[in-house]
């Protein structure tokens, strides 16, 4: 014959199921709760990179983002770049730098950019090349073409510079007797050459005895005296 079982004991056997239960519910919250947020750690932490990383993993170095700052004007900043400025625009210029250098992006791509869409005059310098490089060769030709112009104009007033006469020397007062009797036989000499010049030929030979000499080319028994 069974013994039978009495109400008490029934309830006391039920119980620790129950209890077993809520627990069991309670680990299983806690254990949810602990995937979760290990999930949202995960998800917060960034993996490392690897050898062969996305664009978007790109690692760049702050000195070359500032490099590229610098050649970049402020829009609405007269002479001062994006590194200089601290309006709002330059701020987001900066951090498009910044995001263009972690896609993988290099300096070339990003100033691309930013000509496309603000134009030419946004570079701090023009570029060496293309229609740009006039940007650069002109001041240098400036330069060259006024160096020429001056040495030309000194040149030509050089040559037509006016001779200036040499001041008279100083002459020993002893000297002058002598220079005027050169002087005067300079004269002499000049004016006998000039009444040797304009003279009429010599006449006829004159013997000393003041006769005239004879004739030889007139005929035998025409002579006659004097």
């Amino acid at each position: 014959m069974r013994p039978s079982i009495r109400p008490h004991q029934r309830h006391v056997s039920a119980m620790p199921a129950a209890e077993a239960f809520f627990i069991l519910l309670i680990l299983s919250a806690f254990a949810l709760l602990v995937a979760a947020q290990t999930g949202q750690l995960h998800a917060q932490t960034p993996e490392p990179a690897s050898s062969e990383s996305t664009p978007s993993e790109a690692v760049f170095s702050e000195s070359e983002a500032q490099g590229i700052d610098r050649m970049i004007m402020c829009p609405v900043c007269p002479a001062e770049t994006i590194d200089q400025a601290q309006v709002q625009i330059a701020l987001q210029m900066r951090a498009m730098v910044r995001e263009m250098l972690g896609e993988g992006k290099d300096r070339e791509e990003i100033l691309d950019f930013f000509v496309e869409r603000y134009g030419q005059d946004i570079l701090g310098a023009p570029p060496k090349s293309g229609v740009a490089l006039v940007a650069w060769l002109l001041p240098a030709g400036g330069v060259l073409a006024a160096v020429v112009a001056v040495f030309f104009i000194i040149r030509s007033m050089t040559r037509h510079a006016p001779v200036l006469a040499t001041p008279p020397l100083a002459l020993d007062p002893g000297l002058i007797p002598y220079l005027q009797l050169v002087d005067r036989h300079l004269d002499m000499t000049r004016g006998g050459l000039r009444s040797g010049d304009t003279s009429n030929p010599p006449g006829p030979a004159v013997e000393s005895s003041g006769t005239e000499a004879p004739d030889r080319n007139a005929p035998a028994g025409t002579d006659e005296k004097i």
